[in-house]
């Protein structure tokens, strides 16, 4: 383990990379279905890779999955670090790049952003909004949007109850904590959870709640590409 410093931390992106996609109908995994001219997952790191404040970009991919070499659009893109590290879960995942991040070097003082490949419409200035709002929070937090929508609770197809939506905030990613207490606390919470905040909700923290974009969605569903590829056609345009 990388000893302590007395240096500033550091902060590193980790994105988990190694899903199936299954729910977007898709016949090979989602990251890497074209969009707006490239593989979605390329749209994501680039975005990050613009982020100056991030020393590393790490991608957790499958065991032996070797796509992101073949992509040409990524070649210049400095610090960043494939590791074939992924698991059957997110959690498991993101345990496994945790580590992998040490390896290359991190200190578990170092801050972590964890961030959705699937979340291709995420802009750099979201990502230095949340590093402005977390470096100086004692836990870290997350980008999320208040609900909005009214919300029911189905059984068997039909609506059971309405679940007051206040205080109800949207989840979204990346999601930032120090690199230790966030292994500490995924290694605790086991594979069960969905997302980094809830680990560390479950080892008694608090995560800031850093209000986001709604544009900063998830592609999970096969109408979710239609949306994101018009809005990624619409910002080509306007930075030609």
């Amino acid at each position: 383990m990388p000893s302590a410093s007395t240096s500033a931390p550091r902060l590193h992106a980790l994105v988990p990379c190694a899903g199936s996609g299954s729910r977007a109908g898709t016949a090979s995994p989602k990251q890497y279905q074209p969009l707006a001219g490239q593989p979605l997952v390329q749209h994501t790191l680039l975005a990050l890779g613009a982020v100056r404040r991030l020393s590393t970009v790490l991608v957790a991919v499958a065991p032996g999955d070797r796509t992101l070499e073949g992509m040409a659009g990524l070649r210049g893109l400095p610090r960043l670090v494939r590791a074939e590290c992924g698991g059957p879960t997110r959690a498991a995942t993101v345990t496994a790049g945790l580590r992998a991040l040490r390896e290359h070097g991190a200190l578990d003082s170092d801050w972590v952003l964890v961030h959705d490949a699937a979340r291709c419409l995420v802009t750099a200035e979201l990502v230095d909004r949340l590093i402005d709002a977390c470096l100086p929070d004692p836990v870290g937090g997350l980008l999320a949007q208040p609900v909005a929508d009214t919300l029911k609770r189905g059984l068997d197809g039909r609506a059971e109850a309405t679940v007051p939506r206040d205080h109800l905030w949207q989840a979204q990613t990346p999601q930032m904590f120090r690199l230790g207490p966030l292994l500490q606390a995924l290694e605790a919470a086991g594979n069960a959870v969905t997302d980094e905040a809830s680990a560390m909700e479950a080892a008694g923290h608090r995560p800031r709640l850093v209000p986001s974009s709604a544009l900063n969605f998830k592609v999970t569903w096969p109408e979710d590409f239609r949306l994101a590829e018009a809005v990624l056609s619409q910002r080509q345009e306007v930075s030609a």
